[in-house]
């Protein structure tokens, strides 16, 4: 048994400082006909910086999925270098339909190599995160389902919190639930917004200022991690280091036993979906004791 780990560039991964050998498939954002391949043609730095020059709804970029084409080459590229099987960790498929597409191209697989593709309820780092500790327990020998097992409880044993500096990004390309009970003073508030169990990304809090809702997200998370030691926690943002590491270093001072927080740049494919200047908070509880 070989096994490949693979994910989609939405894990952003490509921000971590190493190459974590875990194949990517590779979205797409589009500012009008311009088409650019996120984290090859565009990088994130980049991005956020176009995204501050946007001056109407119109104009704000769409994003396209990973090529067909590319999908089936990926996959008979990890054929061909004799792995039995693949492990795909996708942005959460309420998200994107990235997921059920390379399921439903992997039956055409069968006999060839296996392809179990893992629905994450996650994006950003919190999907990444559990795509490099299932490369970890491959590259340990792990058994597929043995990885499959431990990344069910990672996914069970989550939160993730963010604040969005502007929530038309959001509404228009429909990736906040239930936005509709509060679309007409949509963009007076800084909500706390929820990755909940689902996948989905809901309204957790209504909050008028920037300020408090970066002030609950981190206790929200705190929480979250309260009663538990063997835990491990992310920053996460949109151009926005400097409000990144103040959270990272709140967090600390409360917490101080954690391993150090990483902070993590959210990657274009998601934040034309959520615009610049977010700021995230995630958490996973690695244990029950």
């Amino acid at each position: 048994m070989k096994i490949a780990i693979m994910t989609d560039v939405n894990a952003g991964l490509d921000y971590i400082g190493y190459d974590p050998q875990i194949p990517t498939l590779r979205s797409s954002v589009n500012f009008g006909e311009e088409i650019l391949v996120d984290g090859i043609d565009i990088k994130a730095d980049e991005f956020y910086q176009r995204l501050k020059l946007i001056t109407s709804p119109d104009q704000i970029p769409s994003t396209s999925a990973p090529a067909i084409g590319d999908i089936y080459d990926q996959i008979d590229l990890l054929i061909s270098q004799g792995y039995t099987d693949i492990i795909h960790y996708p942005i959460s498929f309420e998200l994107s339909a990235t997921g059920p597409t390379v399921q439903n191209i992997a039956s055409e697989y069968e006999g060839k190599i296996n392809v179990h593709v893992f629905n994450t309820k996650a994006a950003a780092f919190i999907q990444g995160y559990m795509a490099l500790e299932a490369k970890k327990m491959a590259d340990n020998g792990h058994t597929v389902d043995e990885i499959l097992s431990r990344s069910e409880y990672l996914r069970d044993h989550f939160c993730g919190y963010f604040v969005v500096d502007d929530l038309t990004y959001l509404v228009k390309n429909g990736r906040l639930s239930g936005a509709a009970g509060f679309i007409g003073g949509i963009l007076k508030i800084k909500p706390v917004l929820e990755l909940n169990k689902d996948g989905k990304i809901v309204t957790k809090e209504k909050i008028k200022t920037h300020r408090k809702a970066v002030d609950r997200a981190i206790e929200l998370a705190l929480n979250f991690i309260e009663g538990h030691k063997n835990v491990i926690v992310h920053c996460h943002h949109a151009l926005r280091l400097d409000g990144a590491e103040q959270m990272k270093e709140r967090i600390m001072a409360q917490r101080p036993d954690l391993p150090d927080i990483e902070i993590h740049f959210i990657t274009p494919a998601v934040g034309a979906h959520i615009g610049a200047g977010v700021l995230g908070v995630s958490a996973f509880i690695l244990d029950e004791n």
